[in-house]
């Protein structure tokens, strides 16, 4: 069933006799000729106005059933889940559960978003986006990449501010002239809402892999010389993923492998300086496979060999005595 030419409804059931709206339904501007499925216990309405399209879904559904949404342009679709779960068919960060909402830009690819069964209720507003770059300079966490047809967004929970502008959509009715003004504003607030929410959890995620870095360092300067540390045993030990240690190392211009050798060979110019250990008993203790490699990376961090280390360190010492 082709809903508003952009949402098509492909359900499970078949269409059971129309019953009068349940209550405690969302939208109260939503007519008698809204809804698409109204039964005892689903109902299911969907409206266009103006650029905005309205999305509601309601009631208790014995097995999963999806629909599908295709855009005549782009746009920025937000979809709130207030009991129940949902996702986008191939996009497993789209998965929405009981007090949660994300948003996601689609152009013009048909999208599937399957609904698991239960007890369900959300709904999902749809903006279209003619200038996606003065969208992206108001606000910024909400850049659209070109590359992708459909780009997911973080998910967020349902906080106050949220419910308390949802509530201002939910408690507007139709009226001839103001209402897809006052649907309009409402719903850059929300926009508004969900770009803060952004900013605040990427600042979370950069303090938290800022942690993460300062504790993995440590943890490589206390085993740097365990033959074994890489980034497997690191992220096990640290209770994360390799994935995430990669990436948060990636993010600050290292790598870990870089980082052990970093600290190894800084150990190793200490040793050079307060030990008479040979070049080759220190690169073997500092786990390098051999004396050569262990020169080589020397040279390559301070410019000079192990040897001229120890002679300008000596040198520098004698000097000193001799004042």
């Amino acid at each position: 069933m082709l809903i508003n030419k952009s949402i098509n409804l492909k359900y499970p059931y078949h269409l059971a006799q129309r019953h009068t709206a349940p209550k405690g339904l969302y939208f109260n501007f939503l007519t008698a000729e809204d809804p698409i499925l109204c039964t005892k216990d689903q109902y299911i309405a969907s409206k266009k106005i103006g650029s905005h399209t309205f999305l509601e879904i309601a009631g208790t559904f014995e097995e999963d059933w999806n629909f599908n949404i295709c855009n005549s342009q782009t746009a920025l679709w937000m979809a709130f889940q207030f009991h129940g779960s949902s996702s986008i068919k191939g996009f497993n960060q789209s998965t929405l559960v009981h007090q949660q909402y994300l948003g996601y830009f689609n152009t013009d690819q048909e999208i599937s978003y399957q609904i698991k069964s239960g007890k369900v209720a959300m709904i999902l507003i749809g903006v279209e986006i003619e200038d996606s770059s003065s969208l992206a300079l108001e606000w910024n966490t909400l850049q659209l990449d070109r590359l992708q047809v459909t780009q997911v967004l973080a998910t967020e929970k349902i906080g106050y501010r949220i419910r308390k502008v949802l509530d201002l959509i939910q408690q507007t009715k139709s009226s001839a002239y103001s209402l897809s003004v006052r649907l309009q504003f409402y719903t850059s607030n929300i926009i508004e809402l969900y770009h803060r929410d952004l900013t605040e959890q990427r600042k979370s995620a950069q303090q938290e892999d800022i942690s993460l870095l300062h504790r993995a360092k440590a943890y490589i300067y206390a085993h740097y010389m365990d033959e074994g540390i890489n980034i497997q045993c690191i992220a096990a030990a640290l209770l994360t993923s390799e994935r995430t240690l990669y990436r948060v190392f990636k993010d600050n211009g290292l790598t870990v492998n870089s980082a052990i050798q970093a600290i190894r060979i800084y150990k190793g110019r200490e040793m050079l300086r307060t030990s008479n250990d040979s070049v080759d008993m220190i690169a073997f203790r500092l786990q390098f496979s051999t004396a050569k490699y262990f020169i080589k990376t020397y040279i390559h961090y301070f410019g000079h060999t192990p040897v001229v280390e120890r002679k300008l360190h000596n040198a520098k010492y004698n000097f000193d005595d001799e004042d």
